[in-house]
């Protein structure tokens, strides 16, 4: 049985090197779902479609936001 007290002691280099780790996991986790929705994959085509067609509207500030969401 483990005492109440135990501590365990690492690197801080380690504990760094361990928590980039699984931020690059995260992140290579979240692209595999974003690969893996047929929809969400859809979207992103369009959306890169429209932009290189010049199908999308530019807004500033926060006048021009709301008039082109409203329009």
């Amino acid at each position: 049985m483990a005492k109440k007290d135990s501590s365990v002691y690492l690197p801080k280099e380690l504990v760094a090197d361990l928590f980039e780790a699984s931020l690059k996991f995260q992140e290579v986790v979240e692209t595999l779902e974003v690969q893996l929705d047929k929809e969400t994959i859809r979207r992103l085509k369009q959306g890169e479609r429209e932009y290189r067609e010049g199908g999308y509207k530019v807004a500033s500030s926060r006048e021009e936001i709301e008039r082109v969401l409203s329009a």
